[in-house]
């Protein structure tokens, strides 16, 4: 077929008809005859290419918006995590390997952090199950509300004495964090 045509027709009896020039020639049949094709440039065919032109504005739009909200979620993960309170706070349920119970508020290890952790002396768990002898009875001294008390002598010869909280307290981790509060406002030589 001849690409440089203006129109072309196509009829099972005659073939295929192809016209170079002017349109001559043609005629409209009331029934029957054959459609003809005629080759116009692509700006009369009346396209708009604004329907594109708002997709790409859409995509756009919402890739910029997601990337503005994972921008803003990292920087708040980012000033979190380098949060000094919140490090010390962790300290404190690491160190005796206490998970927060959901709802928990902070308002006890607020308090904690801010006013007396500095001056505390804060010991993992291994050292503490090391001079309790693994919370052996015979080191036990009592049982408080929140769970026993045991008696224990840290390496360098210290003694101490340990509250270790009981998940079966009866007491709330909040209450056992006021605890440790009011005993380290305290000021006495044994405590």
């Amino acid at each position: 077929m001849n690409c440089s045509c203006i129109a072309y027709s196509y009829d099972a009896d005659i073939g295929c008809m192809s016209w170079n020039g002017k349109l001559i020639d043609i005629q409209q049949f009331q029934t029957g005859g054959s459609d003809l094709n005629v080759r116009v440039p692509y700006a009369e065919l009346g396209i708009s290419d604004k329907g594109h032109k708002g997709t790409i504005v859409i995509i756009i739009s919402v890739l910029t918006g997601i990337i503005i909200i994972v921008i803003i979620a990292a920087y708040f993960i980012c000033m979190r995590a380098s949060n000094p309170v919140r490090k010390k706070q962790n300290r404190i349920f690491q160190f005796n390997k206490i998970e927060k119970p959901e709802g928990y508020t902070n308002n006890a290890i607020g308090e904690l952090s801010q006013e007396k952790l500095q001056e505390l002396l804060l010991y993992n768990f291994e050292k503490l199950a090391t001079a309790t002898n693994n919370f052996d009875l015979s080191n036990k001294l009592g049982q408080g509300g929140f769970g026993p008390v045991y008696k224990g002598i840290l390496q360098d010869g210290k003694e101490i004495a340990v509250k270790r909280l009981s998940r079966s307290s009866g007491q709330g981790l909040e209450e056992f964090m006021n605890e440790v509060v009011v005993i380290s406002k305290l000021q006495h030589r044994n405590l």
